[in-house]
């Protein structure tokens, strides 16, 4: 019987050898058997960040750990000539954080840049989770390093960032000239488990590049729905009777922002890019404005790299009123290339929105690497 059951562990492990190593004969990959072309990939970052909060609101300090490593799939596979389809799914950082889709933990597949395309010499076409074509320029270059909380998403932000809902092409290279177009709707599904179909958008950016100088343009329009809120009967903690909460309508709200910018490189490893980007809600009552910038220089001596940045929101305005909500950020940055690894430390001052205009100082030790 011992001599049985040694001789079907040997057959067993024969037979998984076997296949094995079929599999990897067939794709060049063990355990995917197709003629796609199959890549997995990602980004591995993860940093310790250092808040130093001492304010007029609630003084605090101390750090957290930010894990922002995410991993991707891409397949591809020409179809007929000059006609690639590609599949990709994306995962968002490994962290617990809800970004916001849809109550979703930003750690799941699909989170990030998700979508069905195809390619060829005409263009690049996107069906499904992309950035859209103004925040791809809101993201590089403008809001790195560490901007992002004036440029990107502080302020009005009457600019939508990566939409599952759209529709979008990218041009080939025409000359120095590129440009990109999309429409799409809105995420947020009302409860209802759909997109909210009343809401869209349209958007488009362009770049040309001559000698070592980039500009960009992007612009993007549309029209956001506002649910109405309250309506809830809960107890009033002073009374002990139930009351319903008061009924605040919903509206929609029509959006507009653009962005104009460059990029250049400089003699002796020197750098800069700058943008300018105005942004307008508008639900036909209430109508805000408000115009940001962002500024940054960068030099590199080989493998050492030094980056400082500043991004402002400038004060909005409500129907035409000045409002005092103004902030900025201004940020610095010196990073290293090491055979792939990309070890930084930054240290960012923030003001908030109040008059107080408080200071935080917001320091991060990281280090991360693409595969």
């Amino acid at each position: 019987m011992e001599k049985l059951f040694k001789r079907t562990l040997v057959g067993a492990a024969v037979a998984m050898v076997s296949a094995g190593a079929f599999a990897e004969g067939e794709t060049g990959q063990i355990g995917v058997l197709s003629d796609f072309n199959v890549e997995a990939y990602g980004v591995a970052a993860i940093s310790v960040v250092d808040y130093n909060v001492t304010d007029n609101r609630d003084a605090s300090t101390g750090f957290a750990v930010e894990n922002e490593s995410r991993i991707g799939f891409r397949a591809h596979k020409p179809m007929f000539d000059d006609l690639t389809i590609t599949m990709q799914i994306e995962s968002g950082y490994v962290d617990n954080t809800d970004w916001g889709h849809g109550g979703v933990s930003g750690g799941v597949l699909g989170f990030r840049d998700t979508f069905l395309g195809a390619s060829g010499d005409w263009g690049n076409l996107r069906v499904g989770r992309v950035l859209t074509p103004l925040y791809e320029i809101v993201d590089w270059p403008f809001s790195n390093p560490g901007l992002g909380a004036a440029f990107d998403w502080g302020g009005i932000n009457a600019h939508y960032d990566r939409q599952s809902n759209q529709i979008r092409y990218d041009s080939p290279k025409l000359g120095g000239f590129t440009f990109a177009a999309s429409v799409g709707r809105d995420d947020n599904d009302n409860g209802g488990g759909s997109a909210t179909r009343d809401a869209s958008f349209v958007g488009a950016n362009a770049r040309y590049a001559f000698d070592n100088v980039t500009l960009m343009a992007a612009v993007e329009s549309g029209t956001r729905v506002v649910d109405s809120t309250g309506g809830d009967w809960e107890i009033n903690q002073d009374t002990g009777v139930v009351e319903q909460n008061p009924v605040v309508a919903g509206y929609d709200d029509d959006t507009l922002a653009y962005l104009l910018g460059f990029e250049a490189s400089l003699p002796a490893g020197f750098g800069i890019a700058a943008a300018y980007k105005g942004e307008e809600l508008d639900n036909g009552v209430r109508k805000q404005e408000q115009d940001s910038f962002s500024v940054i220089g960068q030099y590199w001596n080989g493998p050492l790299g030094i980056k400082v940045g500043y991004a402002a929101n400038l004060d909005s305005k409500i129907n035409g009123v000045e409002q005092d909500d103004a902030n900025n950020i201004v940020s610095g940055q010196v990073m290293g290339v090491i055979n792939g690894f990309v070890p930084y430390v930054r240290v960012a001052a923030r003001s908030d929105f109040s008059s107080e205009k408080d200071t935080d100082i917001v320091t991060r030790f990281g280090i991360e690497y693409g595969f």
